[in-house]
């Protein structure tokens, strides 16, 4: 069953008022579906945010909207934070439609130790943190369990190489690279590489 959070109508029609309900422990937030007028309205923001931190996008939410506690199921669509203090600005909610399939970004979670990385001859690098997905509401996962135990020293395990499932459809490129499994030296070279380095006095312009 999904969490259940409650909002409300919001009370704003300027910038300032939008400023002195954050300041009061709300933001605004959206809910949006296709065909449908989106709904402007109001949540509290801190078990709003425990529930972002916890669950992302990959995890279904109960809204009650007061006063007449109509029930929306929803996820969490686009989050916009203070690029300094990373504080909620506002978020907007794709309200989901049961037998309607859905598009989510869910987290994969890397499962077992190559025998390579125990021995410490080689480190694991991920290149991949999220998969875009596509299924029906009820068969949501909160995470998608990717096994590397069998990777070996050279390989690289992509999108394609992951098992078929009914249960849902992979939306992210096939030759997106997930994990790859390299030597030490190797891994270190190509971090040094990603440094840039500064320019020899010879190298630098001229004043003019």
């Amino acid at each position: 069953m999904p969490q259940q959070l409650k909002a409300g109508p919001i009370q704003t029609r300027t910038k300032g008022d939008v400023k002195r309900l954050r300041r009061q422990g709300f933001i605004p937030i959206s809910i949006q579906h296709r065909g449908q007028e989106t709904l402007h309205l109001q949540e509290e923001a801190h078990p709003l945010e425990e529930f972002i931190h916890r669950h992302g996008e990959a995890s279904l939410l109960e809204l009650v909207v007061e006063p007449d506690n109509r029930r929306h199921t929803v996820l969490v669509h686009d989050v916009q934070r203070d690029p300094i203090s990373r504080r909620l600005l506002h978020v907007t909610f794709q309200e989901v439609v049961r037998g309607e399939p859905i598009k989510v970004h869910v987290p994969l979670l890397f499962h077992g130790e190559p025998e390579a990385v125990r021995e410490h001859t080689a480190v694991v690098q991920h290149a991949a943190d999220t998969l875009e997905i596509r299924c029906l509401p009820q068969d949501l996962l909160e995470h998608i369990t990717v096994e590397i135990s069998q990777v070996q020293p050279g390989d690289v395990l992509r999108v394609s190489d992951l098992p078929p499932t009914d249960r849902y459809e992979i939306l992210t490129q096939p030759d997106t690279v997930l994990v790859s499994l390299v030597r030490p030296q190797v891994a270190a070279e190509e971090e040094a590489e990603t440094v840039e380095e500064p320019l020899l006095p010879s190298e630098e312009e001229a004043p003019q």
